[in-house]
């Protein structure tokens, strides 16, 4: 009976020191993992026509669609069933004109908020205008990507990359204005008041007095997690973190290491001035999310060379598809993983999922459909996951 005791005590002894063995085996670098989006579910919507994912509500019960080609909002329930449909673009009480900066949210259990060239317009979920804020200057913009969800609200405040405060001084670009512009603008929904936030940091390459960089080169892309605001410029490979109650100076700067990132040069003037369709063709950092696992996921585009640009464009006017095939080969675009340190490869995705995606954790990522690719008489949302394969 002793000696069962004491192989039995030996046994457990082994095992437990194995399974210590196996917990503390460090996780692969992500440089040398593959990831890819694994479609678990979907949502489905008794619509025919190409409806995105604007936003899901904190809950997780009600989806908030958009049909880009009429601008309607669809808000449906978990299972896709419509439970309002309105559109609200367009001239008159209650509507917001000139279009939409970006995609639509849930502000509220209650309210909708819509960013626009006027400022932000807020609807009940059935689409009745509920409130207004505008700010005391004109608002403009460099960059519009009506996909890119840049809008961020934390206790009663709105955080959005809104521009034109000091156009009137010094125009929208230039050296002087790159070292007196604000890049975000903060409304207090309180108080309806706007303020200035979050300077060039020091370090970045866009706070210089001495050149002047393409503005739509330093178009600015926001999300937050917890306390934090985090904060890329376009075309340069760095993420740089705030909290909320400093928007002055960065707390954390992480560079990302991209294999190759075309980087637009300045000019030696006081003004860019001019530019050309190739100055657009950069490295871009198009949208990023911070995960639950502190890593982002970051959606970004290489760019082209002026030498690269020049070949595809000549290549484009004797064959279109050769010219975009080879372009597709050179340009790399997609999503990565990056945890301060390391970048994934590319991350896989089926066919069957579009170019936008709402994310949740990396549990949940919810893709519109590739529309090229399938013709139903429905609209269809996929539930995504990252996995490591």
């Amino acid at each position: 009976m002793k000696n069962q005791l004491w192989l039995f005590s030996a046994a457990l002894l082994i095992f437990y020191s194995c399974s210590q063995k196996e917990e503390s085996l460090p996780e692969k670098p992500l440089s040398e993992q593959q990831f890819e989006f694994e479609i678990y579910d979907s949502l489905v919507v008794d619509y025919l026509g190409n409806l995105y994912l604007a936003d899901i509500s904190e809950d997780g019960n009600t989806f908030l669609l958009i049909d880009q080609q009429t601008d309607t909002l669809f808000v449906t329930d978990s299972q896709g069933a419509i439970i309002h449909k309105f559109s609200k673009k367009g001239e008159g009480p209650g509507m917001y004109p000139e279009g939409r900066l970006g995609p639509p949210r849930f502000l509220n259990d209650e309210e909708i908020i819509i960013p626009s060239w006027k400022g932000f317009y807020l609807y009940s979920l059935s689409g009745d205008a509920t409130r207004t804020f505008s700010p005391e200057f004109n608002p403009t913009t460099s960059f519009v990507n009506q996909y890119d969800n840049s809008l961020v609200s934390y206790q009663k405040k709105i955080y959005y990359p809104l521009e034109g405060r000091i156009a009137n001084e010094l125009g929208v670009e230039g050296r002087e204005f790159q070292t007196k512009v604000r890049r975000v603008e903060v409304l207090d929904l309180s108080s309806g008041k706007f303020t200035p936030g979050i300077p060039f940091p020091k370090t970045s390459k866009f706070s210089t007095g001495e050149k002047s960089f393409l503005n739509v080169n330093y178009n600015t892309t926001l999300t937050s997690k917890d306390d934090s605001l985090y904060v890329a410029f376009r075309n340069e490979p760095v993420i740089y973190g705030y909290h909320f109650s400093q928007l002055d100076t960065p707390t954390t700067r992480y560079t990302i290491p991209f294999e190759e990132f075309i980087e637009k040069e300045p000019k030696d003037a006081e003004k860019f001035g001019p530019y050309e369709a190739r100055d657009l063709y950069v490295g871009a950092i198009n949208s990023f999310y911070r995960t639950e696992k502190k890593r982002f996921l970051i959606k970004f585009n290489r760019g082209l060379t002026d030498e690269e640009y020049q070949e595809i464009f000549a290549l484009i006017e004797k064959d279109q598809e050769a010219g975009f095939e080879k372009m597709k080969q050179i340009n790399t675009n997609g999503s990565i993983l990056f945890d301060g340190k390391s970048l994934s490869s590319l991350i896989k995705k089926p066919i069957s999922l579009g170019f936008t995606y709402e994310f949740i954790s990396e549990d949940e990522i919810w893709f519109s459909a590739n529309f090229e690719e399938i013709e139903n008489d429905y609209s269809v949302i996929y539930k995504t996951r990252l996995v490591s394969k």
